[in-house]
């Protein structure tokens, strides 16, 4: 399909998924503890992984090529900043709940 609000929606779902599993994936290295007392930097393997997600869906998003095997379109600077500002809010969530949970634990003890 050619539609250009459609390829643009289907690129800014995929690049959506992609940064907010970044962000998930950083949110959850831990289970209780919060990421920042873990180190936000600390896995190697796991920022060369995310360096990579987001070089492909910036790759799959502006490269002509790859828009057409992928029927995508350019994300404009706000399409990025929504999808970001919500990989955050998914990150500050999980940070919040693990923060709940360690309240809990230390009330009951």
């Amino acid at each position: 399909m050619h539609d250009p609000l459609y390829r643009h929606a289907i690129t800014a779902t995929q690049a959506a998924i992609v940064i907010s599993q970044i962000f998930n994936s950083f949110a959850v290295r831990t289970s209780l503890d919060s990421v920042f007392k873990k180190g936000l930097f600390s896995n190697r393997w796991l920022l060369m992984a995310q360096v990579v997600s987001v070089f492909l869906i910036v790759f799959i998003s502006y490269a002509h090529p790859l828009q057409d095997i992928f029927n995508t379109a350019p994300l404009t600077v706000l399409d990025w900043a929504i999808v970001i500002g919500f990989g955050a809010l998914l990150f500050g969530a999980e940070e919040v709940r693990k923060a709940v949970l360690r309240t809990r634990s230390k009330r009951r003890a």
